[in-house]
């Protein structure tokens, strides 16, 4: 198996971290005058702050795109798989309205951020992988809210299901353990949570009227994925 990872290591991809952030941008700076012109303006600060962020994002994505260049240049695809394009967003029609059945209900974030962070304070990231399944579990019977917040759960999610394949890669091809480079990146998402759930609070009056705001900007990042415990999701 090293040697053919080995073929490979000529060509890699790299910087998959800032281009994630880079294609968001475009897509939100794209989205945000059409938002604007369907909210006569009220889903401006929502673009505003979801934007700003993105860039503030870019300088620790290149710290990260680097510390991962070692791993990608033996072959190791670190970070490209966990994070996904965003061109695999929801096709995005502005004519139409989503009416959501269910009601709108306080989401407990604090409480997840809580256990993710303690687990990751004490490196058990199959607990931070459980932690972030439940969060999801609870908004499941809110589909058409929290938007945002899930976004960064799944993401959570996705680099903790990685984290033992990567480490078994490590192991084969005699490079040092990444799992504290998955840590850190793991860390940054939870820093972003409470603004995750800032936004997600301003989207609500948009979402509830029929406009499909953040819920059409962002893919579904565990579609790829397969693990048992993701059944409970995928059921209607």
């Amino acid at each position: 198996m090293i040697a053919t990872l080995a073929g490979h290591a000529k060509s890699y991809e790299k910087n998959c971290f800032r281009e994630h952030i880079t294609e968001s941008i475009s897509i939100n700076k794209e989205r945000k005058g059409v938002y604007s012109s369907l909210t006569q303006g009220r889903s401006d600060r929502i673009f505003n702050l979801l934007i700003a962020y993105e860039y503030l994002t870019l300088a620790p994505a290149t710290v990260f795109d680097l510390r991962a260049l070692p791993y990608q240049k033996n072959g190791m695809e670190l970070f490209c798989h966990e994070f996904m394009s965003m061109n695999r967003a929801p096709d995005f029609d502005p004519n139409e309205r989503r009416i959501p059945k269910e009601e709108f209900k306080p989401f407990h974030w604090e409480f997840y951020k809580k256990r993710i962070g303690e687990a990751l304070k004490h490196k058990n990231v199959e607990e931070v992988r459980r932690a972030a399944l439940e969060g999801l579990i609870a908004l499941k019977e809110q589909p058409n809210y929290y938007c945002f917040t899930r976004h960064f759960l799944e993401s959570i999610y996705r680099f903790a299901y990685f984290q033992p394949v990567r480490q078994q890669e490590a192991s084969e091809m005699n490079l040092k353990d990444p799992t504290a480079l998955m840590l850190d990146v793991m860390k940054l998402h939870l820093l972003g949570l409470k603004d995750c759930h800032k936004i997600d609070l301003w989207a609500q009056p948009i979402q509830m009227a029929g406009i499909p705001i953040l819920c059409s900007e962002v893919p579904d990042l565990l579609f790829d994925l397969k693990h048992p415990e993701l059944e409970v999701l995928r059921k209607n």
